[in-house]
């Protein structure tokens, strides 16, 4: 007899139809016999879960740290996570506490019901957990984070503020970038009327209210027009990166295109003194878009084709007043005996925002005969005109000057002799001002850097190791600069000729920008009082050099010269041309010149007198010979890109050098086939003189036979194991030493007096004893340090013998890849860390423990007051901070304690 199952379609349907009955009942039996064993498993998944939920957190905590965005589908990750684990820890609870299941109370009989809707209840929450650690797994796989865009909004010294007599203009040029079809917009006025301030506040308030896709800025300038530093700095606010280094052409093609795929941006021109070529840049006019440009000159607006023109006047007397004493104070307008002294010196500003600003800061906390002192010179003050600029901008921008002293006018005035809106180096501000014995010292240049800051008339850039000028205060500085006898200061471009048509006669420091290839100079042209020259050649194009010469009268002009400055100079191939006649130089500096064919010259290159000669990032003959230079005090060769090599000899015949910095290091020119470097050190050992030290070793140098370390003050040492002429030593300390292996008796008197200190493979347990000595101790840093096994090791009676350990200035501790490493200090030495900011250790395998107890802890509490950034990476063993013992932190345990300890604290922590 044929059955249902026999007919092919509907058999398979059966088949099927029993499996699913049978995997049914079969799973349902599992739920009511197996339940325990699929809570278990539950239990399980959520420590699992919860591990795999600390490792995001850890991640998204170091993210953050480090300044990125956390990505959205990890917060939801999070979210859910905690979602799914308050159920299950929900549903555990209740487990626990589950009342009785029998069927029938007093009876032995279970109830399968309740036990078939735990199990199947456990399983679906074992599910969703194993999916969430699956999840977290692939997270953890992936980055996580993203780092913010740049904040594309103007940064400026001082708050915008609001005047009556401004809101029309405002209101219209406001009305002009949202509603008007004029694509080009103007603002125009005098120096310092505020023109860049209300263009930074209309490009802060479009940016907020999102009238534009982008706002873009470009600083344009009054020298040469720099189509490619212009595009560079448009493109930077896009975030638009050239394919072409120097073809403007394609720059601009790249660069209109990219504001085209914007949108609707806004384009701002600042400090506008011809027209510009749109399109040779590649600014678009497109439809919606607009351009925003400022300049001082009516005219030029025209000639940009602005359709909208909006003028700035100064301030009137209310409103400037207003400004004024709102800067002064209200306390000290109201302490002096005569207000209207007070306004008579605010309306000598001119309703000019910028220089009530400069005036009412640099009349602060002053004297009432300060006050009248300086009304006084605002009265009777004469000053050259500037084209564009009213007379009473210098009276109030002199005013501040004047009230400088000597040093720090010094170091304004040199400033003003560099390019309008140019960054200047402060390390190039020192060599000025020093070599040419303007000011005396580093420490005095800085000084009076940070005097002008205050004073509002250096303004700080985005890079931290540069300033620049207001082109205001530059211009009315230039015009000071070259009218007092005191100073003296001119500049002058030439192409081919240097003519008669600037008083050289009586000047004193002189720029010359040079734009020919043969200078010629009068031979009856001499500058007796001339003792500082800056010659900056113009002439160089990117990948082509240039050849200068000098006839007729240089070295009559140069004569009793002690500071010569050349930047960007490229001599021929067959140089004839020296400085040996040179004889009152003390000083030479050069910046980007190629001096590799100053061995050519018949007698020698170099003044036989000098006793500063700076090198910076330029070629060098092979091999150099300075040996001449027998009174030389200061050599400093930096960022040449290539390996210095030395004649043999060169050093050592320098006995007087008291200042030797080559942080790149040299070598010493073998004229044998010889493979084997010689020691530099042997040459070094001859300069009995010397106090400071920039220089690259390698380890097998002769230190143990070397005691010219004792006499140093200042050093920056790297010593190395392998020839690379990348690694330079670390300059941002006045004493540093970074070594690699071991040298503690060869080297010990640096380690001990150095501020930062790098160890690499250094084969010592127990680092902190070689530093027993060093009380200036800033930064210390050890890599692969295996043998070490604790940083330091004190009693509390050798703390109090000591009065502080060799820690007791450090901020900043890094630790990376030392494999013994158990512990880091004992209490003792780890309460003298009340200058610890960061605290790093990564890669440290078995270190259990940052701080122990050896002995009795009295109940202090260790206070990191200072400590701001903690990292702790990949450190598998770390169960606390503070251990109780050393015996008992050393042996395993089941249960970990907390992290951080009751008797360790920090005021505020960020966790990387």
């Amino acid at each position: 007899m044929v059955g249902l199952a026999d007919i092919p379609i509907v058999g398979k349907l059966v088949d099927r139809i029993s499996d699913a009955a049978v995997d049914t009942i079969f799973r349902g039996f599992r739920y009511m016999f197996f339940y325990k064993h699929l809570v278990k498993t539950l239990d399980s998944q959520v420590e699992k879960a919860n591990t795999e939920e600390e490792r995001v957190s850890r991640k998204v905590a170091a993210e953050r740290a480090n300044g990125k965005l956390i990505e959205p589908h990890v917060d939801k990750w999070q979210k859910e996570a905690e979602e799914i684990k308050e159920s299950a820890e929900k549903f555990a609870e209740e487990y626990k506490n589950r009342q009785s299941w029998r069927c029938i109370q007093c009876v032995p009989i279970p109830n399968p019901v309740s036990r078939f809707r735990l199990g199947r209840e456990a399983v679906k929450k074992t599910e969703r957990l194993t999916e969430l650690i699956d999840s977290g797994k692939e997270l953890l796989a992936n980055e996580i984070a993203h780092l913010a865009s740049p904040e594309n909004l103007p940064k400026s010294n001082t708050e915008f503020q609001e005047f009556q007599s401004r809101n029309e203009s405002y209101g219209e040029l406001w009305r002009k970038l949202t509603t008007d079809s004029t694509p080009i917009i103007g603002i125009y006025g005098m120096p310092g009327v505020g023109k860049t301030r209300m263009m930074e506040q209309l490009w802060k308030e479009a940016k907020e209210k999102m009238i534009f896709n982008k706002v873009t800025r470009g600083n344009v300038g009054n020298g040469n027009l720099d189509v490619i530093q212009l595009q560079k700095q448009i493109a930077g606010h896009l975030e638009c990166h050239f394919e072409s280094e120097d073809n403007a052409e394609s720059r601009a093609s790249q660069l209109k295109q990219s504001l085209l795929n914007v949108g609707k941006t806004l384009v701002i021109l600042d400090d506008v003194w011809r027209e510009i070529p749109l399109d040779v840049i590649g600014i678009p006019c497109s439809m919606g878009s607009k351009i925003l440009l400022t300049s001082r000159e009516e005219n030029v607006c025209f000639r940009n084709n602005c359709k909208t023109l909006v003028k700035l006047t100064p301030l009137p007397n209310d409103e400037a007043w207003g400004q004024f004493k709102n800067i002064v104070g209200t306390a000290q307008i109201d302490s002096m005996h005569d207000e209207s002294l007070a306004k008579k010196v605010c309306d000598k500003c001119g309703g000019l925002p910028l220089l009530i600003h400069a005036i009412s800061k640099a009349l602060q906390f002053q004297t009432h005969n300060s006050w009248v002192d300086a009304f006084e010179q605002l009265e009777k003050g004469e000053f050259v005109n500037i084209p564009g600029v009213e007379p009473q901008v210098y009276a109030c921008v002199e005013l501040s000057i004047n009230k400088l002293h000597g040093d720090a006018k010094s170091c304004l005035f040199l400033c003003c002799l560099f390019p309008e809106d140019y960054n200047i180096p402060i390390e190039r501000l020192i060599q000025l001002a020093t070599g040419s014995q303007l000011v005396s010292g580093e420490s005095r240049v800085l000084s009076m850097v940070d005097t002008l800051r205050s004073s509002s008339l250096l303004l700080d850039c985005e890079e931290d190791d540069s300033i620049k000028l207001h082109d205001v205060i530059r211009d009315v500085g230039r015009s000071i600069a070259f009218i007092d006898r005191k100073f003296a200061f001119l500049q002058v471009t030439c192409d081919v000729r240097l003519v008669h048509d600037a008083d050289f006669v009586i000047t004193k420091f002189l720029r010359l920008d040079l734009g020919g290839d043969n200078i010629h100079i009068p031979d009856d042209l001499v500058c007796p009082d001339l003792h500082s020259l800056w010659i900056q050649f113009n002439n160089v194009s990117r990948g082509f050099s240039r050849t200068q010469q000098f006839s007729g009268g240089f070295f009559s002009l140069s004569a009793n010269l002690r500071f010569l400055f050349l930047v960007d100079t490229f001599p021929p191939s067959k140089l004839q041309f020296s400085l040996q006649p040179l004889g009152k130089l003390r000083t030479l500096i050069f910046d980007n010149c190629d001096l590799t064919q100053i061995n050519n010259t018949n007698g020698g290159f170099f003044p036989e007198y000098l006793e500063t000669l700076c090198i910076s990032d330029g070629p060098f003959p092979e091999p150099l010979d300075l040996s001449n230079l027998k009174y030389l005090r200061k050599l400093e060769i930096k960022g040449s890109g290539r390996r210095l090599i030395m004649k043999p000899n060169t050093i050592s015949s320098l006995s007087g050098l008291e200042q030797l910095h080559i942080p790149g290091g040299f070598e010493i020119w073998r004229d044998d086939s010889s493979v084997v470097a010689k020691p530099i050190l042997v040459e070094i050992n001859a300069l009995t003189h010397l106090k400071s030290l920039q220089m690259k070793f390698q380890t097998s140098e002769p230190f143990q036979d070397t005691k010219i370390f004792d006499n140093l003050k200042l050093f920056n040492i790297l010593v190395v194991r392998g020839l690379s002429y990348y690694d330079k030593a670390d300059l941002s300390y006045k004493t540093s030493i970074e070594l690699e292996g071991y040298h503690k008796e060869s080297l010990k008197s640096l380690v001990e007096r150095a501020e930062y200190v790098q160890l690499k493979h250094s084969d010592i347990n127990g680092i902190g004893s070689i530093l027993d000595n060093n009380r200036e101790l800033r930064k210390l840093h050890l890599e692969e340090c295996n043998e070490m096994e604790h940083l330091a090791s004190m009693s509390q009676g050798e703390i109090q013998l000591s009065q502080q350990t060799s820690f007791s200035k450090l901020t900043c501790l890094e630790i990376k890849r030392c494999r013994g490493l158990k512990y880091l200090f004992c209490n003792s030495v780890a309460k003298c860390l009340t200058q610890l900011q960061k605290l790093m250790i990564k890669d440290c395998h078995v270190i259990e423990v940052i701080i122990i107890n050896e002995g009795s802890t009295n109940g202090d509490i260790i206070h990191f007051s200072k400590l701001e950034e903690l990292e702790l990476s990949n450190v598998p063993r770390l169960r606390t901070f503070y251990g109780a013992n050393k015996d008992t932190v050393m042996q395993p345990s089941a249960q970990f304690p907390p992290l951080f300890h009751r008797m360790v604290c920090s005021n505020h922590v960020i966790f990387c």
